[in-house]
């Protein structure tokens, strides 16, 4: 699940900065994410609860967690791409050379100090697997609250598809993608972005 919205303004690049919820909107937020959940679940309790360690994640994942009676599970893998020197900038103030040149190659182009998305991947592969060795049952649903960056680069990656191909998926503040991981390892897409 995507966390709820940061207070911060749209035309800023933000990433790994460690942002306040919306006040405003976190409420309605974090119960239409309670109650998309639960649809989903459909009576099935989730295993764990998972959350990167910035707030505007960790605070949904408290409140999620805090009605299925589990703990939250931080892991600084799930965290937002580290976009460096770009961080809390405005996107019209950067180089835009840097932009071109991140535009022709997603996976390997690393802002000044930051991460690339190939990062993002290892990082978010070496979550998953950690969590595939750890599972103890087929069935086992673990609700992650997360990244919209991460997110797409895990799903794509799951998927077995090209890291690029899901970048431009539409992924709101609050919204659910469920991802079914056989025990062969192979992922199909259950939902997105409801």
């Amino acid at each position: 699940m995507r966390h709820p919205p940061p207070d911060v303004a749209s035309s800023v690049c933000y990433g790994r900065t460690d942002l306040p919820v919306d006040a405003a909107r976190f409420d309605a937020c974090v119960a239409a994410m309670q109650a998309g959940l639960a649809a989903q679940l459909d009576g099935r309790p989730p295993t764990a609860i998972h959350s990167s360690p910035l707030q505007r994640a960790r605070r949904a994942a408290d409140a999620l967690a805090t009605s299925f009676g589990l703990p939250v599970m931080e892991d600084a893998r799930l965290a937002e791409m580290d976009f460096g020197a770009w961080e809390m900038r405005s996107w019209d103030a950067l180089d835009r050379r840097d932009l071109d040149a991140w535009a022709l190659d997603i996976n390997g182009f690393t802002p000044p100090g930051g991460e690339s998305a190939r990062d993002i991947v290892v990082r978010m592969n070496a979550w998953a697997m950690g969590l595939c060795d750890a599972a103890s049952a087929a069935n086992e649903v673990h609700v992650v609250v997360a990244h919209a960056g991460p997110i797409r680069l895990h799903t794509a990656t799951t998927l077995r598809m090209p890291t690029t191909a899901c970048l431009s998926w539409a992924l709101d503040f609050g919204a659910l993608c469920h991802l079914h991981v056989a025990d062969d390892g192979h992922a199909r897409l259950i939902r997105w972005n409801v």
